[in-house]
């Protein structure tokens, strides 16, 4: 009888997840119905914007879950990361020309060199692997311990590293702070104190260099000591625009003040904005940045700082941005893959 009464009460939760499967797919096509129905075709920036554009619907180059996302300066390459393996486009066409293998484990980040002739690449097999873009072949691979984030200096002879993480849940450790490598050698020149880095970023003049985790420091590289200490919040990404301004995004207060603009020589704090930064981008002209909340993407004039627009990339999928050719086409990416929204004349 028990058996009865337990393969009954097993049965009875069978039927009740099976209708509550159901229920949520009815209420997710719904919803999304509806979002879409209020989601506007084409998105047109105000008139005041530095060279102001529309946006239409996005294209979509690859539908393949994605770990990284980058592009060069001038947004004419875009480097993704599926799993152990990377992909090259060229842009704007979005023309695959390389898919890079020699990872071992998931890629965690990756970033181009100022002079766009090397890609790094970071994984949780703990290496740090150098790459030919023309060519896809592999130069260099060191290893570095887990890291999740990489950034190359502006001389594009230097490379830095840190991790979210200390201790890995199946016993694999990172480094301790920020580690600056020799490009050419792969050796490791300069350890700064920073604990955690949950993102970091070289200032574009070469001098000092941006990182955080529960608050985001600006380090002296000359001498390796702390210039100012940042009330970011839990830094998620950070970014530097015109000059002297850091951008730093964080989840906020109930997302409130999630963006912060900051002076890079003073450190002084700038204004707050009461949105999410899950990802920053800034256009290769300094003149826009680029913030996602979720599925979203928010775009941003710096100065005189201001909210453009919102472009639709994902309806469950946190995301990655990037500015693409021109500086005015946007990248996003995330768990469905890549989209890119290229701008249109409004007449269009």
């Amino acid at each position: 009888m028990r058996q009865q009464r337990r393969f009954s009460q097993i049965l009875g939760l069978s039927v009740s997840a099976v209708l509550l499967v159901v229920l949520v797919i009815v209420t997710h096509s719904l919803v999304k119905d509806a979002i879409a129905a209020r989601t506007p075709d084409t998105v047109c920036l105000p008139p005041q914007t530095p060279l102001p554009v529309c946006y239409g619907l996005p294209k979509t180059i690859s539908s393949q879950a994605i770990t990284a996302l980058t592009t060069t300066s001038d947004g004419q390459l875009l480097a993704s990361s599926k799993g152990k393996n990377i992909q090259l486009w060229s842009m704007p066409t979005a023309k695959l020309t390389h898919t890079l293998t020699g990872h071992t484990d998931w890629i965690t980040d990756l970033a181009f060199s100022p002079d766009k002739t090397l890609l790094a690449s970071s994984s949780l097999d703990q290496t740090i692997k150098l790459w030919n873009v023309a060519t896809g072949l592999l130069l260099a691979s060191f290893k570095s311990g887990r890291v999740t984030s990489l950034a190359f200096s502006p001389s594009g002879t230097r490379l830095a590293s840190g991790s979210r993480l200390r201790q890995w849940a199946d016993g694999a450790t990172s480094p301790d702070g920020i580690q600056v490598w020799d490009v050419a050698t792969g050796q490791l020149v300069r350890t700064l104190d920073a604990g955690l880095v949950n993102d970091l970023a070289f200032n574009p003049d070469g001098r000092s260099l941006a990182a955080g985790a529960k608050e985001t420091t600006l380090w002296n590289l000359a001498t390796g000591t702390k210039l100012h200490t940042l009330d970011s919040g839990e830094l998620n990404a950070l970014s530097f625009g015109d000059r002297p301004i850091l951008i730093t995004g964080s989840d906020g207060v109930k997302g409130q003040g999630g963006i912060k603009l900051w002076n890079v020589e003073s450190g002084r704090f700038i204004r707050a904005i009461d949105s999410v930064g899950g990802d920053v981008a800034v256009s290769g002209d300094r003149a826009l940045f680029a913030t996602t909340y979720g599925g979203t993407i928010n775009l941003w004039r710096i100065q005189p700082s201001g909210f453009l627009g919102t472009l639709r990339g994902s309806e469950y999928s946190g995301m990655f941005v990037e500015f693409g050719a021109d500086q005015r086409t946007i990248i996003g990416g995330g768990s469905d893959g890549i989209s890119i929204w290229q701008p249109k004349n409004s007449n269009q």
